[in-house]
């Protein structure tokens, strides 16, 4: 009887010990950061709740959704954005860069086009993680069913055909692979998120409790400091009526551009720097000659040549779609017809 009875109390044992296995699995309320590459599927990370297609924001873990007042053009796609920061991280106020999200914050942008009746298609998830030695870039494609997305390194194309202004456009949509995610967010060398601007987060968002504002919403669940004064800078929305045009270009070209071009990026060496801070006529282009742009100079002169659009290094590089002369060099394949009008318009009125 001892020998069944010390059988059973180990076979008991095992069954707890599976039992809590189990357990453990069914906990899906904690986001799961890996600590060397990234998953091999995006649904690992519980990020999100229920079906991975609906996006829905694991809200037991702290992630939240967020927008921008000037997104990043990339192809007409649109783009679902969140944020993760670890329980207990507080991101310092601070107007004067991007954000300093803390070690462990994850950046998610889905890449999606609406079908034909009107149901999202995603094309791609990016992440950015903060991890101890810095930011790591984890793209992921998504499978033909919307299931989930699997995680590339190598990146790869997509034929996708858009309507733009009426016209039908099919093009090749690049989704990047991890050395192109440096391209544009080099930073000293390291790589750095983009759009976590004060200015461009300063803006109202629909959750699912209501319409606020997402600096205060921030504020309000733990994420970010109280700033210490009331007047918080915001930069306009490109179809904001009330905005004058110097600011909306300003920040068109500090989110499309300004990554690449100012002193710590990867054009540098350009001296064409377009920070929304920088107020150096010379080095915003102004009668600027090119350093080295060759064929993308498109046998122009200046970099602006203030008043006339036409005759401007910067507006011919948006409009090229040439592999040597377009700008920016990656992330777009087309034009992006409303940013060329803003800036033509910037351009002129100088």
């Amino acid at each position: 009887m001892k020998l069944i009875g010390k059988i059973a109390i180990f076979i008991g044992l095992i069954f707890l010990l599976q039992q809590c296995g189990k357990d453990k699995d069914l906990d899906n309320s904690s986001v799961k950061i890996p600590s060397g590459n990234g998953f091999e599927l995006l649904s690992e990370y519980n990020f999100f709740e229920g079906d991975l297609h609906d996006l829905i924001p694991n809200s037991l873990a702290g992630v939240l959704p967020y927008d921008l007042n000037m997104p990043l053009f990339s192809d007409y796609a649109a783009k679902k954005r969140f944020v993760y920061i670890p329980n207990g991280s507080i991101i310092a106020f601070d107007t004067t860069g991007v954000l300093d999200l803390p070690k462990g914050a994850v950046l998610i942008k889905h890449f999606y086009y609406p079908n034909s009746s009107g149901v999202e298609k995603y094309v791609e998830t990016r992440l950015l993680i903060h991890k101890d030695n810095g930011w790591q870039a984890e793209t992921y494609e998504w499978n033909a069913a919307q299931t989930d997305a699997v995680r590339t390194i190598v990146g790869g194309n997509r034929s996708l055909t858009v309507e733009v202004n009426g016209q039908t456009e099919t093009f090749n949509y690049l989704i990047p692979n991890q050395n192109q995610c440096k391209n544009c967010h080099a930073y000293n060398g390291k790589i750095e998120p983009i759009g976590p601007v004060v200015q461009n987060l300063n803006k109202s968002y629909s959750y699912s409790s209501g319409t606020e504002n997402q600096i205060d919403k921030w504020i309000s669940e733990g994420l970010l400091s109280s700033p210490s004064y009331t007047m918080i800078p915001s930069w306009p929305m490109m179809n904001d009526a009330s905005a004058s045009l110097n600011s909306k270009a300003r920040a068109y070209l500090a989110t499309n551009c300004a990554s690449c071009h100012r002193l710590a990026g990867s054009a540098a060496n350009s001296g064409f720097y377009l920070e929304y801070s920088n107020n150096d006529s010379a080095s915003l282009g102004f009668w600027k000659t090119p350093v080295a742009a060759g064929a993308g100079s498109g046998g122009l002169t200046y970099v602006i040549k203030p008043g006339h659009a036409d005759e401007s290094i910067l507006l011919f590089r948006m409009i090229s779609d040439q592999v040597n002369a377009r700008m920016p060099e990656i992330g777009r394949s087309l034009a992006h017809e409303e940013g060329i009008a803003l800036i033509r318009d910037w351009i002129d009125s100088q």
